[in-house]
């Protein structure tokens, strides 16, 4: 039975966390850098493939501890960190993303982002057309809005910023469905109804170009949800996916609503050196539209990872569209019979 209300640490609203930057933001100590930093330095003179990084040949002491304690914040408490402070400007590519990736590798296992079999990606805008169907929204300068990835967790890496804009703004997805069902039991309901999202053209073997799964989920007590409007609407291309309903376009338009509420989400600037880990069951994340700089060398990039958390809930069984295998600990992202897994420096 689903509660009236659900009060869970991750049920949080953006204005009591904006003054409250202690909860949720971890500078990094001069120790705990030299360690990352060191750690990084002997993994690459191993030789050993990016792919292949794992916590036993990158390898850290003190601050394995503080990932441990995300693994388990990021599960049960408010589902997100800031941890800022790594001098990506003073550190070469190959350093800077061998850490970033072995500090994943301590939350759980990498996985794919797209059909190329990127455990390791990077955000930026290609110059592609947000209107562009067979486009993702990370690769161009378009706002984004609030949605998830195709994994328990999201991390992110900033090494260089925009001119203007491209804010992070996350959002409980637990306290919007909560003011849903508050303004609208009826569209509330409508959110727990199958729809349909588009692949954008990254299809595994055997399955239709687009899903469909609930937005809303109610599954062993606990209410996962998978959202990316963008995709809902642009998986009304195919003929054979189920249409929108009028109650569901409404139930959407709230949602939306709720979420753009700057009481509901928090917005934070990602700057140079900041890791960003979010929790993709409870949390949606956005990006505000940004302007770039003119030149190449300091157009905005992100690298990105995408975590398979050990000792996670269980998902919905109809979550393996998405996910693929459900076993947690290993499941989610995106693989086609082409997909081979590596961890590029530069993409």
């Amino acid at each position: 039975m689903l509660p009236e209300h659900i009060n869970i640490p991750a049920a949080w609203l953006g204005a009591d966390l904006a003054n409250k930057s202690d909860i949720w933001h971890y500078k990094l100590q001069d120790e705990e850098i030299g360690e990352l930093i060191t750690a990084a330095n002997k993994f690459c003179a191993s030789g050993e493939e990016l792919g292949k990084i794992n916590p036993q040949n990158f390898v850290l002491d003190k601050f394995a501890f503080r990932l441990s304690e995300l693994q388990e914040e990021l599960r049960t408490g408010i589902g997100f960190k800031l941890i800022s402070g790594l001098p990506v400007d003073q550190l070469t590519p190959e350093i800077y993303s061998t850490v970033f990736c072995g500090l994943g590798s301590f939350l759980g296992k990498a996985r794919s982002q797209n059909a190329a079999g990127h455990l390791l990606g990077h955000v930026r805008d290609t110059g592609a057309s947000a209107k562009d169907p067979s486009v993702r929204i990370y690769q161009t300068s378009a706002r984004q809005t609030f949605h998830t990835d195709r994994s328990d967790v999201v991390g992110l890496l900033c090494i260089r910023e925009a001119k203007e804009g491209g804010d992070s703004l996350l959002a409980s997805s637990v306290t919007a469905f909560n003011e849903v069902m508050k303004k609208s039991p009826s569209l509330a309901e409508e959110l727990m109804r199958p729809v349909a999202y588009d692949r954008r053209g990254e299809i595994p073997t055997g399955q239709k170009p687009y899903m469909t799964i609930p937005v809303v989920n109610w599954y062993k007590g606990k209410l996962t949800c998978i959202y990316q409007r963008e995709y809902i609407i642009s998986a009304q291309r195919y003929e054979d996916a189920p249409k929108l309903t009028k109650s569901q376009i409404e139930a959407f338009d709230l949602f939306d609503e709720v979420l753009n509420d700057d009481k509901i989400n928090l917005k934070m600037r990602l700057r140079p050196g900041d890791m960003q880990f979010v929790y993709n069951h409870s949390l949606f994340h956005d990006r505000t539209g940004f302007v770039d700089w003119p030149e190449p060398e300091k157009t905005r990039h992100l690298l990105r990872l995408w975590i398979s958390l050990p000792g996670d809930r269980e998902l919905p069984p109809t979550f393996s569209q998405a996910y693929g295998n459900l076993d947690v600990g290993d499941r989610g992202g995106v693989v086609t019979k082409e997909t081979i897994l590596h961890a590029p420096l530069d993409a």
